[in-house]
């Protein structure tokens, strides 16, 4: 089954994002930090498809490297970044698709439908 790894450390982010893709019936596994992500990451390199995170994380690694380690563990996982900034989506330039927040879940949900089944 092809899961999705959710990176996000604002609590309330995290639960809409992780409750619209879940009603998309798309698996989801939930980290809340960067340090968490990477040890799932680690523990299972090929169990997810796709990673969806947050660029900022607060303290630790970015949401960029948590992006660089998934690729070198699964060099096929994609990657969709979420961002309250703009300069970031300007960093992320053409690597990975980019949410400004706000923004709609079911939007990124049925994108993330699309990257699983495509």
């Amino acid at each position: 089954m092809k899961k999705v790894l959710l990176v996000e450390d604002e609590v309330l982010i995290a639960a809409g994002v992780e409750e619209a893709l879940r009603d998309n019936g798309i698996s989801v596994c939930a980290a809340h930090s960067s340090g968490e992500a990477l040890c799932r990451l680690e523990a299972e390199p090929r169990t997810f498809s796709v990673l969806v995170t947050d660029i900022n994380l607060g303290s630790g690694a970015s949401g960029f490297d948590v992006a660089a380690t998934a690729r070198i563990l699964n060099p096929g996982i994609q990657v969709v970044y979420m961002t309250g900034r703009c300069e970031n989506i300007e960093a992320a330039g053409m690597q990975a698709l980019t949410f400004l927040k706000p923004f709609d879940a079911e939007d990124l949900a049925d994108q993330v439908r699309q990257m699983l089944v495509g």
